[in-house]
C-alpha cells in the first residue's frame, strides 16, 4: 500500500511535468519520504541527497540504473524492483519530484499566516552549508568544465540527463566524486564525468563547491509558475487516471 506524504509542499510547476500525473506521482513518492524527506529535501547532512527539483529525466535515469544494478545502491533495491515500481510510476514520481522547488530564503508571508503555516514554510527552506574556497576560481572552473551539462546556474539540464548541483549537499557531491573516480559510478565506457573529474584536483573541486554554495540563494528560473499546495494534474486523454 502506498503511503501519502503528510505535508504537501507549495509547488512551482514547470510546464514539462504536466504530461504526467502529479497526484499519482505524489502517491508513489510516499515511501521515499522516509529517507529523502517529505519535500525531497534529503537529510542527515547529505547522507540522503536532495532530490527536489531535479530534472525528471535524471530521476528516471537514476531509478532505471538502480533497477538494473548499473548503479548499485543497496537501500534503493527494494523500492526499484519492477514489481514495486512500474515505468509509468517511475515517470509520475519523477515529474512530482521535479515539480518541487525548495526556497533558500524564508518566503514573505501575510500577517494573517498562522503559526502552523509559518512553521511549514520554514521547514521547506533549504540552505546547504557554504564551502570554503576560491569562489572566482571555482566559477571559472565550473563554467569551463561543468556548465555545458549542468547549466550555467547549476540547475541541471534535462537534455543531458544532468542533475542539479546547486542546492545539493556538498558532502553528498564529494561522495559522488569519489565514487566516480573509483568506478563505482559512471563505469560505462565514455561516461562524460570520468574525463572531467580526471582533470580536476581536490582544490579545484573545493573551489567549484565554494562557487555552487555561493549562488544557492538565487531565485528559481523565472519560467516557473506558482500552483496550489495540493495541485494534482489530471491524466492525459491517452492515459486515464488510475484507481487507488
Amino acid at each position: 500500500m502506498r503511503l501519502l506524504c503528510l505535508t504537501a509542499p507549495l509547488l512551482l510547476l514547470a510546464p514539462a511535468v504536466w504530461a504526467q500525473n502529479l497526484a499519482d506521482g505524489k502517491d508513489v513518492y510516499g515511501p521515499c519520504a522516509a529517507c529523502h524527506g517529505a519535500n525531497g529535501e534529503g537529510g542527515k547532512g547529505g547522507e540522503y541527497p536532495r532530490i527536489a527539483g531535479q530534472p525528471a529525466s535524471f530521476i528516471i535515469e537514476s531509478l532505471k540504473g538502480f533497477q538494473t544494478r548499473s548503479r548499485y545502491n543497496l537501500p534503493m533495491i527494494p523500492y526499484t524492483e519492477p514489481r514495486e515500481l512500474s515505468e509509468r510510476d517511475m515517470k509520475d514520481v519523477a515529474a512530482w519530484v521535479e515539480s518541487i522547488q525548495l526556497p533558500s530564503r524564508m518566503p514573505v508571508l501575510p500577517e494573517s499566516a498562522t503559526a502552523l503555516e509559518r512553521l511549514l514554510a520554514a521547514e521547506r527552506v533549504l540552505v546547504v552549508p557554504r564551502v570554503a574556497g576560491d569562489v572566482d576560481k571555482g566559477k571559472a572552473r565550473y563554467l569551463e568544465e561543468c556548465a555545458d551539462c549542468h547549466g550555467k546556474d547549476g540547475r541541471g539540464r534535462a537534455s543531458r540527463d544532468a542533475p542539479m548541483l546547486v542546492g545539493q549537499y556538498p558532502d553528498y557531491l564529494l561522495r559522488q566524486v569519489d565514487e566516480f573516480k573509483k568506478g563505482k559510478r559512471g563505469a560505462a565506457e565514455g561516461h562524460p564525468m570520468n574525463g572531467v573529474l580526471a582533470e580536476l584536483t581536490s582544490k579545484d573541486i573545493s573551489d567549484v563547491l565554494a562557487f555552487l554554495t555561493s549562488i544557492q540563494d538565487q531565485d528559481p528560473p523565472p519560467s516557473a509558475s506558482t500552483a496550489a499546495p495540493d495541485a494534482g494534474v489530471p491524466a492525459t486523454a491517452s492515459e486515464p487516471a488510475r484507481k487507488r
